[in-house]
């Protein structure tokens, strides 16, 4: 299926390279769809138009509320005005991806939980984020958490205080009794998905400052 329709304008990217000079991960948007191309505006990384050159192979992700897609295309044209954009090859086809294809980042911070059950929301439950992605987390807990599960997770993302709704995919028993629980986000939006992927940016930015990626 090529999920053509998945294609709007302002739609959020995250743009791969994967070889030269700018190898690396970007967010941008798609500015123009058109019949055979498309039209995304040039990302931006520390405050710098990353120059990407004509002839460039990107690999590209987004994600709508329920599903992640991604697709191949190559950048055939570059214009400066009125707004810097790169002209991309329109995809032949558009894949679905799994969740675990976003960029994951170590994050340790608290977070606190509910579950979700028959009756309601649960008290809240202390546990501690050790990792995070655009499509889920890990978190450790004190108690064994069942398969499929639905959760009320309240973290900060940044300076931003969040409560997302994911599922337990997995919780992996480790010899201190604690347990790794590993949450997949459940259609949370482009907005909040935006915000979580940004802030991994941020992270990510600094550690490739102090050499540690």
């Amino acid at each position: 299926m090529l999920h053509e329709d998945k294609i709007y304008e302002g739609l959020s990217i995250e743009l791969v390279v994967h070889s030269g000079e700018y190898r690396g991960k970007y967010r941008t948007r798609i500015e123009e769809v058109g019949k055979r191309i498309l039209s995304i505006g040039v990302p931006v990384a520390e405050g710098q138009f990353i120059p990407l050159r004509e002839g460039t192979e990107l690999e590209i992700f987004f994600a709508d509320n329920i599903s992640a897609y991604s697709f191949s295309s190559i950048i055939i044209k570059r214009i400066a005005f009125p707004i810097p954009t790169f002209i991309i090859e329109f995809p032949q086809r558009i894949i679905k991806v799994q969740r675990r294809k976003f960029v994951r980042v170590e994050v340790i911070r608290p977070l606190i939980y509910r579950i979700l059950g028959e009756t309601g929301l649960s008290e809240e439950r202390q546990g501690f984020m050790n990792d995070l992605s655009g499509g889920g987390l890990l978190f450790k807990s004190e108690e064994k958490i069942p398969l499929k599960t639905v959760l009320l997770l309240k973290l900060m993302i940044g300076t931003n205080e969040m409560e997302i709704l994911g599922t337990v995919i997995r919780s992996l028993k480790e010899d201190n009794d604690c347990y790794l629980v590993s949450v997949e986000f459940d259609e949370i939006s482009e907005k909040t998905r935006d915000i979580i992927i940004k802030y991994i940016f941020d992270i990510q930015r600094e550690m490739r400052k102090k050499g540690l990626v």
